[in-house]
């Protein structure tokens, strides 16, 4: 396995597939897709120059984010060229889920083991307005369920918390945690728009959910949290009161920068070393140059080097890509 220069193992990487989405988030991206978006995408030849220099480094764990992953035209094709060569021993999807329901069946036969599904809202008129689209909850629900029926590894639902939330607003996300088997994961809001930090933070969040749930959230440790269950991301995991495990991701107010063992690669072939950060390599151009795989794990290996200990947090600068364009 490869390390960077702060001894913290690489073995996990996420590729955005495309920018393009049939979404508009505000905190992802606040305006409508452009024909650009679904330009000088990568082959799956190109991308497989590039996974295999990772699969060579031992990275474990490859996730496809986009933009929405589903609407890169030769997915299925890439999924079973993965699957021809076995490189990763868990491959995974974020989506938000709206056109997932009539693939999930043959996503799961071509070697997809989990997904990721965005719901940022379970009341429709604040849905809508968390996706910039009206009429989509329903497809997102269908996608969620479809997934439970194609028999996933896990299923998790991503929620974003944009501002703090009301009671009334958490109990109606609990009541929807009884009624799908998922794994409920909560993400930090963070300032990709150039607006200021928001919260609810870390501690308010888990303080909120404990009074909710009339009882103390019990931390899911190293000897039961089995990347068998919970995959290879960030997320700090607990078990509610009446059994459900969830997921937090709070980057700014709870930094794990420490135990950071990912990387990421955007539409256009760029290695990106930390999401809060601009650092990035050229991979696609030494691909069409010509590099064979072992020659660009090499070079992947001394770029890791190059990664900083930590983001500025709260405080720092607008990234220059927009998280659309880095992938989300």
């Amino acid at each position: 396995m490869v390390q960077d220069s702060w001894q913290r193992t690489i073995e996990y990487v996420r590729v955005s597939l495309t920018e393009a989405c049939n979404f508009c988030c505000p905190y992802c991206r606040p305006t409508a897709i452009t024909p650009e978006s679904q330009t000088n995408l990568l082959s799956p030849e190109e991308w497989l120059v590039i996974l295999e220099a990772f699969h060579q480094l031992g990275i474990r764990a490859l996730r496809l984010t986009g933009g929405e992953p589903l609407l890169y035209p030769h997915l299925d094709r890439l999924l079973q060229k993965l699957q021809d060569r076995q490189w990763f021993e868990d491959i995974s999807m974020t989506t938000n889920g709206s056109l997932l329901a009539p693939r999930a069946e043959t996503l799961r036969s071509l070697g997809l083991q989990r997904v990721n599904i965005s719901l940022d809202a379970v009341e429709e008129a604040t849905f809508d307005e968390r996706t910039g689209r009206t009429g989509q909850l329903q497809a997102v629900i269908d996608g969620i369920e479809a997934s439970l029926r194609a028999g996933f590894k896990t299923v998790k639902i991503n929620t974003v918390l944009m501002e703090s939330l009301s009671d009334e607003v958490v109990r109606s996300l609990l009541a929807y945690m009884d009624k799908w088997p998922v794994i409920w994961r909560f993400i930090e809001y963070m300032p990709f728009q150039g607006q200021k930090f928001r919260g609810p933070t870390f501690e308010m969040w888990y303080q909120q959910l404990e009074r909710l749930c009339g009882g103390k959230l019990l931390p899911v440790g190293p000897a039961s949290q089995t990347k068998a269950v919970t995959g290879f991301g960030p997320a700090t995991y607990y078990r509610l009161p009446q059994g459900n495990l969830v997921g937090f991701i709070f980057p700014m107010s709870h930094s794990y920068c420490d135990s950071c063992n990912r990387v990421r690669l955007t539409s256009d072939g760029k290695l990106r070393l930390c999401l809060l950060r601009d650092e990035e390599a050229d991979l696609v151009s030494l691909v069409r140059q010509g590099k064979t795989a072992q020659e660009l794990a090499q070079h992947i290996a001394d770029v890791l080097q190059l990664r900083k200990e930590q983001h500025e947090g709260a405080d720092m600068d607008v990234p220059k890509r927009a998280m659309w364009r880095i992938g989300g």
